[in-house]
């Protein structure tokens, strides 16, 4: 190995599905901070044995339907100074899996951006530690000084959160493109009519040509808590659109004024436009 963290010498860094989009990615991203980079994947490089072998800092850029597999390859190769991080969506089972495979230094990382954007300035990362501090002050550190927004969380509040940042979200959106393609209506029109909002969420749903569904299969399905912020969400859903069919507009109003509490505390840490 070339040097453990916190050592004068810069870490080794091995991706593991080095060739997706968001392995080329995080290899640009290592280039830039003055990293050597090596990678495996499926179509070409290292084994993904030689990268736990030879590397300081070992990235599984994998999908979440093969994760399990190359944990138990190459987690037993890496020792107690190693660090092994992941990018899935998903946290709390792919923490444990690496707290049981490796006596690396873990932590499970969430980049909440995907591999269009130029740079990580300004985009949010979640890490979901497992085992060690050295490796993770390393890594929050490096993200921190090239502009990631980081915040350190549990694996099961992120995954409890990822149920409506993701889940519900991705159900959002595709239940909408499915009433558009029902009702008919020309996406032109209502492109040509949609308010600056609505555009937004036209424009989420035109990015599903691009993204992989087994993926969002994956995240619908493999959350443990997407269930209950589902059947919350259609509960509610449903006493509003009663509230719509009754023409009941003091509770809708009561309704919508208990939203303004919540979107009070939402503008005191978001910026609107």
């Amino acid at each position: 190995m070339s040097g453990g963290c916190g050592s004068k010498v810069s870490p080794l860094v091995g991706i593991i599905g080095g060739h997706g989009r968001m392995g080329r990615w995080f290899e640009r991203f290592f280039k830039g901070a003055g990293l050597t980079v090596l990678l495996s994947d499926l179509d070409g490089g290292l084994d993904p044995e030689e990268i736990a072998r030879r590397c300081d800092v070992v990235v599984l850029s994998v999908p979440m339907t093969t994760f399990d597999d190359v944990v138990r390859r190459v987690g037993p190769i890496l020792g107690p100074d190693a660090f092994l991080t992941d990018l899935c969506s998903l946290k709390e089972r792919q923490v444990a899996l690496m707290l049981e495979y490796t006596q690396a230094e873990t932590v499970g990382t969430h980049p909440l951006f995907g591999p269009s954007e130029e740079s990580i300035a300004g985009r949010r990362v979640a890490l979901c530690p497992g085992r060690g501090r050295r490796w993770l002050g390393w890594w929050e550190g490096l993200l921190r000084a090239h502009g990631a927004l980081v915040r350190v969380v549990d694996a099961a509040l992120h995954d409890r959160a990822m149920a409506w940042v993701q889940a519900l979200n991705h159900l959002l959106v595709m239940s909408l493109g499915m009433a558009l393609m029902e009702d008919g209506i020309d996406p032109g029109d209502i492109l040509d009519l949609s308010t600056p909002s609505f555009e937004q969420q036209l424009k989420v749903l035109a990015r599903l040509s691009q993204q992989d569904p087994r993926l969002y299969a994956h995240i619908q399905m493999a959350n443990p808590y997407s269930a209950d912020a589902l059947e919350r969400f259609f509960r509610k859903a449903e006493g509003l659109r009663r509230i719509i069919d009754n023409k009941d507009w003091d509770a809708f109003t009561k309704t919508f004024e208990e939203l303004q509490g919540l979107g009070s505390i939402l503008c005191g840490r978001i910026q609107i436009q």
